[in-house]
């Protein structure tokens, strides 16, 4: 569903609204249901569903996130995306919903400042970047904090709840191609080339493209009608995988790696340019910290020079921490229950 579509189902949700006052609050106040009795109350009369669609901001939290400039390095890799969902909310206090969702998240090495010492060079020398379309099915408990009556149509005009549970989602990292390759500037897929080693014996499997994470998070229901609510949540999920930029944690010897394209695509420390905002990079400050490393390969006997900490066996690529995905989202939820 692109973004224009979920607007004007958003549009047509509200006039449903407008245009059908009958189905007003008064006419179910005049039932004998009672509002007050105990706070854990799980009757049919508080049991409803409801469903919707969302709009997403998601941003990646990763090994090619500056830590300099957090902010505005944060506001350059989020992206949009969009949601359908489903809740069930069985009692007053607790309920369950499940989002199925689509985003983008992306990281550059080259929104490193240059010109910071330590972590922040190596970064803006190393020069990795990825992007991955991630679409997910994410399954959440939720509780409210504020009383809110048994039945939906005595609910709160709004309501703040916490909401964890379990994401799996389809992961598929990619990156552009350089210069001089026949196919420079398409996004290829990491994960076939093995930029770590993953195709080799000695380096194990190829990592899955099935992830799990486990999202946390706050959110707020605000009341817009009888039936229709509008939900701002804000989350974190905590990847269980540490591939999903295809980055996990040491260079391995490039004679490891079958393709030229995988070598190319696994050290980009040597290149002259940002591939994914085609700017030249400053060699200058490269050269002044960096040394030529040469080896010769014990896997294809081939000799290869590299920088240095990059591109050779040992040589660290990324971090020891998981990766992190926010999503912060705007819905409209409707409710369906009589």
């Amino acid at each position: 569903m692109s973004i224009r579509k979920l607007i004007l189902l958003i549009i047509l949700l509200l006039g449903f609204n407008i245009a059908f006052p009958q189905y007003s609050d008064f006419k179910y106040k005049k039932k004998n249901h009672s509002s007050d009795s105990w706070y854990w109350n799980t009757t049919k009369g508080s049991r409803y569903f409801a469903g919707g669609a969302g709009i997403n901001l998601l941003t990646y939290f990763g090994d090619l996130t500056p830590r300099e400039k957090f902010l505005k390095n944060t506001l350059k890799v989020t992206r949009p995306g969009i949601s359908i969902f489903a809740n069930y909310h069985f009692s007053n206090l607790f309920g369950v919903k499940g989002d199925l969702f689509y985003g983008r998240i992306t990281g550059d090495d080259f929104n490193t400042s240059p010109f910071k010492e330590g972590s922040s060079i190596r970064k803006y020398v190393r020069n990795l970047s990825f992007r991955n379309d991630l679409v997910g099915l994410s399954f959440q408990g939720y509780m409210n904090l504020l009383h809110d009556p048994f039945e939906y149509f005595k609910r709160r005009d709004y309501n703040v709840y916490l909401l964890a549970g379990i994401t799996l989602f389809y992961s598929n990292p990619k990156a552009k191609v350089p210069e001089p390759f026949e196919n420079a500037g398409d996004w290829v897929a990491l994960r076939p080339l093995g930029t770590e080693g993953q195709n080799h014996p000695d380096f194990g499997k190829k990592y899955s493209p099935i992830q799990l994470g486990i999202p946390f998070g706050l959110g707020i229901r605000i009341r817009l009608a009888h039936r229709l609510d509008l939900n701002i949540e804000g989350s974190i999920t905590y990847i269980l995988s540490d591939y999903i930029d295809d980055i996990d944690n040491s260079y391995v010897d490039l004679g490891a790696i079958e393709s030229e394209l995988g070598k190319a695509l696994s050290d980009r420390s040597r290149e002259e340019k940002a591939v994914i905002k085609d700017e030249l990079r400053d060699q200058i400050i490269i050269e002044d910290n960096t040394t030529n490393y040469e080896y010769v390969s014990k896997y294809d006997g081939e000799t290869y020079i590299v920088f240095q900490g990059f591109g050779h066996e040992g040589a660290k690529r990324g971090g020891d921490r998981h990766d992190l995905v926010s999503i912060g989202s705007i819905k409209i939820s409707y409710i369906f229950t009589n």
